[in-house]
């Protein structure tokens, strides 16, 4: 796939230092996880002098980090978590395509894949019904996993030392009436999650609102993302139990895209 650059508007300066730490960075995607500075310098074409220079500005940007072992220098967590997270986002946006296609012609709601973000769930592909919700998420935007369904499934696979330190950590914050706000609740509602394999959002983000999710597995079973679907509703209680089957089978359908064999 041919990548379009986008030229510097007139006017615009194009500052030499900040290109050089770029290419010194896009380094580390070929293949090499550790590298130099005399072997930096050499691959970006600059002076040996400069590119110590550059490298030491990453290292205290918090891109870049030293390894002691080796005395080469390497991407730091942040930097090669964003790497996964933009490449678990292709290969979903992959998986996803055709089954969320075929979802959208079951239902008249909102569809949604996710990621987890910290304490809030990012949605990174979206799909409109006939009914489709305006106010509701888009592609792009976060919103608080424990009031979302999306979130309540992601959060429920997490290990359970670590779930149990994340509920703790969050501010429980009431999005509606409904919203969950107490952690010993919402750690009940995330094992009923997990032993039925989907979760339910009834009127807790969004007055009148419903939401169903399940999990997206990758080849490992490990879950890395959520699909649902979002529908008002007149009865809130009720749900969208009709749902349950059709958003299930289409997590499998995408996991299975992802590599996941049951």
């Amino acid at each position: 796939m041919t990548m379009s650059i986008t030229p510097i508007p007139p006017g615009a300066e194009r500052l030499s230092s900040v290109a050089t730490a770029a290419r010194m960075l896009r380094e580390f995607g070929k293949h090499s996880t550790q590298l130099g500075v005399t072997q930096l310098a050499h691959r970006v074409g600059v002076g040996k002098s400069t590119a110590h220079r550059v490298i030491w500005t990453l290292v205290e940007e918090g891109l870049l980090e030293k390894v002691e072992e080796t005395g080469l220098f390497r991407l730091t967590a942040t930097m090669r978590s964003l790497g996964a997270s933009a490449e678990t986002a292709q290969r979903l946006h992959e998986a996803a395509t055709i089954p969320l296609d075929h979802l959208r012609r079951q239902t008249a709601g909102t569809l949604h894949v996710a990621i987890l973000d910290g304490v809030d769930v990012l949605y990174i592909e979206r799909r409109e019904g006939p009914g489709a919700i305006p106010v509701f998420r888009a592609v792009g935007s976060r919103n608080a996993a424990h009031a979302t369904s999306s979130g309540k499934v992601l959060l429920a696979h997490l290990p359970p030392d670590q779930q149990r330190r994340m509920v703790e950590s969050m501010r429980l914050t009431p999005k509606t009436s409904r919203t969950i706000t107490s952690a010993p609740v919402l750690l009940a509602e995330l094992a009923q999650v997990r032993r039925q394999g989907y979760g339910e959002n009834r009127g807790e983000s969004t007055p009148g609102i419903c939401s169903i999710a399940a999990p997206i597995r990758d080849p490992l079973g490990r879950v890395v993302a959520s699909v649902s679907v979002a529908e008002y509703v007149e009865d809130v209680d009720a749900g969208l139990p009709h749902l349950s089957r059709p958003v299930l089978e289409t997590a499998r359908h995408i996991s299975a895209g992802l590599g996941w064999c049951e």
